[in-house]
């Protein structure tokens, strides 16, 4: 179900990570690591990602946090891959983007040791995930070993939301693996999945991270953000089978309109180039069939030619 592309789209799910409670449970279900435990969650800091080189600020949305674990402080660099095309040289933009939050940091004060960055990529596409997760394996083996050391080493950690299976996502019972999971179902499918999708999201403790679901599942159906009077709490299982339910109705009937005009354009058309066929055989110009049917030269001598 991959009619999400959009700018709104990509706004609503940056938007998503602005919530801590959103990054912990990435963190917590996502990242297979020991240190994810020792974590300070209720000292979770945003910060400013203004550092990215301009060139890239259209292509990608980035989050920053700052950790705090084990009298330790770490960073994690959140790059939301929202292309539809794989990206092969994702690993030298990590590596730039990487050196420019040390530079960025450096500035502030220098130090004879800097917090460690964990890069973390996730990938919304369609296409498989191809690509090395570490700039040393797109760089060639050189055939003197006393170079191998020269080779810059920088791993970044990959989510790709196609490789997850739907079973497992479901199981996880979180607000984050449910939209993973929403991401890989078609529409029927999702109709199917209302109801264990519905307790799932009402067992969620934090209002704010259901309010920014339901925003982030209207943006997902390009369905318009709905009104402050129409939101609904999602505290209970009908609410959110209801806030589903709707936003599905409105999703499929905007695609009906949508198929109508379509059809109507469609029809204007072939009626139009009927009309110019029609004028051509009682010995109008060419210029006239244009002026009757507001058709360009150009269709209208394509058209022409076809008919003779």
């Amino acid at each position: 179900m991959k009619n999400k592309i959009s700018q709104n789209y990509d706004a609503a799910y940056k938007h998503l990570f602005d919530y801590p409670g959103m990054v912990r449970q990435l963190l917590e279900n996502f990242i297979p690591m020991d240190w994810v435990k020792w974590v300070d969650y209720e000292k979770l800091e945003k910060v400013n990602a203004s550092f990215v080189r301009r060139n890239y600020k259209k292509k990608e949305s980035d989050v920053i946090y700052k950790l705090n674990f084990q009298d330790q402080t770490a960073y994690l660099y959140l790059l939301l891959e929202f292309q539809s095309t794989v990206d092969t040289n994702m690993p030298f933009r990590i590596q730039s983007y990487v050196n420019d939050f040390y530079e960025s940091i450096i500035k502030k004060g220098k130090k004879d040791r800097y917090p460690i960055i964990f890069p973390v990529v996730i990938y919304n596409g369609d296409k498989t995930w191809t690509v090395p997760d570490n700039v040393k394996d797109k760089i060639e083996i050189p055939k003197d070993p006393k170079l191998e050391p020269y080779i810059p080493s920088l791993k970044y950690f990959k989510i790709i939301i196609n490789e997850f299976k739907k079973s497992s996502l479901l199981k996880i019972r979180s607000i984050l693996s449910s939209i993973f999971l929403i991401e890989q179902m078609d529409i029927k499918e999702l109709e199917n999945k209302f109801r264990e999708l519905a307790e799932i999201i009402s067992e969620e403790v934090s209002t704010d991270l259901k309010e920014a679901f339901q925003n982030w599942f209207q943006r997902f159906l390009e369905v318009e953000e709905i009104q402050n009077s129409e939101k609904l709490t999602l505290t209970n299982e009908k609410e959110v089978y209801t806030m589903f339910a709707t936003t599905v109705k409105k999703w499929e009937k905007r695609g009906e309109k949508r198929g109508e005009k379509r059809g109507k354009k469609e029809g204007i058309k072939e009626g139009k180039i009927e009309t110019a066929k029609n004028f051509y055989r009682l010995g109008l110009s060419i210029n006239q069939i244009a002026e009757g049917t507001g058709l360009s030269i150009e269709e209208i001598q394509k058209i022409v030619s076809q008919d003779e």
